[in-house]
């Protein structure tokens, strides 16, 4: 169970944290360390190089939620919500402004998640307001700050 800073965070906090962890978790059910710089990112939150050098020196290959929660949980009250969904957004993107069904594509089959091309055309038509087949950036952020009922 986590202990540490879980009182300086809220309930959605922690369930971002812990959707990122298991976003790019190993089948072993821990984060390798070559993946903690993207589950950082997916939070919208750049470690330092203290940091990343800190986990070099662990000397170990990867590591469990509550680590991973101990290492990330000072940055979340520092990170501005809109930079956050920036990040989010580059995640997705190859840097090009947009999200397209390929990208979308490549990020499922990184994560290990089986969508059929049906599904991943159905997610870009549901977020794709202005009907030009792709997510761009304001797409993006009117998904990600709307709710909207499916």
């Amino acid at each position: 169970m986590v202990k540490t800073n879980t009182n300086k965070l809220t309930d959605d906090q922690i369930s971002e944290i812990q959707e990122s962890f298991d976003m790019f978790k190993s089948d072993n059910g821990k984060l390798d360390y070559d993946q903690v710089k993207y589950a950082f990112k997916a939070l919208g939150c750049e470690p330092t190089e203290e940091t990343l050098e800190s986990i070099k020196k662990k000397d170990k290959k990867s590591m469990t939620f509550n680590t991973f929660f101990e290492l990330v949980s000072p940055y979340i009250p520092k990170r501005d919500s809109m930079s956050t969904l920036e990040q989010a957004f580059k995640l997705f993107g190859k840097g090009n402004g947009i999200i397209t069904f390929e990208d979308l594509k490549s990020v499922a089959i990184n994560i290990g998640e089986e969508c059929s091309d049906r599904d991943l055309y159905d997610m870009i038509e549901f977020a794709d307001t202005d009907g030009d087949g792709v997510i761009n950036k304001s797409d993006f952020i009117s998904l990600m700050t709307t709710k909207k009922v499916l």
